[in-house]
């Protein structure tokens, strides 16, 4: 796995996963091309901009094409865009910033999301001099079993807070949590 610059096109096609999941993001609302070019030009652009964001490129196993009858197909590898994620909302002044991930739904489940977490707390702490990453998951997302693990792997405080989120007409409680650069350093010695 590899964090790599994102362009526009990247961008888009994670507009696109992000659409698929309403229910695990704060703001409900399906983004357009617009909405999402607007966010690349003045987020991902912006070295200024409070956050920092990545793609998340993996190789693939991609099969071949037959190119002759009775040939046996080959499997080569392909280097794929398989998510998008970073640290937004970023306090400089405070040294603290709120991660976010977004997956390929095709690439859920898959030990992605682990090996991105640990990548980018490597780089909040590390890179970006970051002392506490924080996140919120409702607990309609199931999403929510994955970042009880990282809770747990990495000893990160945790909280739920009840009612944070509307969604499918009920309200759900948020399961918040905060990583310390002391216990992730401690985690990895």
């Amino acid at each position: 796995m590899e964090f790599k610059v994102l362009s526009k096109d990247d961008c888009e096609m994670v507009r696109l996963w992000r659409n698929e999941t309403m229910k695990a993001l704060r703001t409900p609302y399906q983004l357009t091309q617009e909405q999402q070019e607007d966010f690349y030009y003045n987020t991902i652009c912006d070295r200024r901009a409070n956050a920092r964001y990545w793609g998340i490129w993996s190789e693939t196993k991609q099969p071949s094409v037959l190119k002759k009858a009775g040939e046996l197909p080959t499997v080569r590898m392909k280097d794929t865009l398989i998510g998008m994620t970073g640290i937004e909302n970023i306090e400089w002044e405070n040294s603290r910033g709120e991660i976010s991930l977004i997956l390929d739904p095709k690439q859920r489940s898959m030990g992605h999301g682990n090996e991105a977490v640990s990548i980018l707390l490597s780089k909040g702490f590390g890179e970006l001099n970051l002392d506490n990453i924080w996140g919120v998951c409702y607990e309609c997302n199931p999403a929510v079993r994955f970042w009880e693990r990282q809770i747990n792997k990495y000893g990160a405080e945790r909280a739920t807070f009840p009612n944070m989120k509307f969604w499918d007409g009920k309200y759900w409680s948020g399961l918040y949590f905060n990583f310390e650069r002391g216990k992730y350093e401690h985690h990895n010695t």
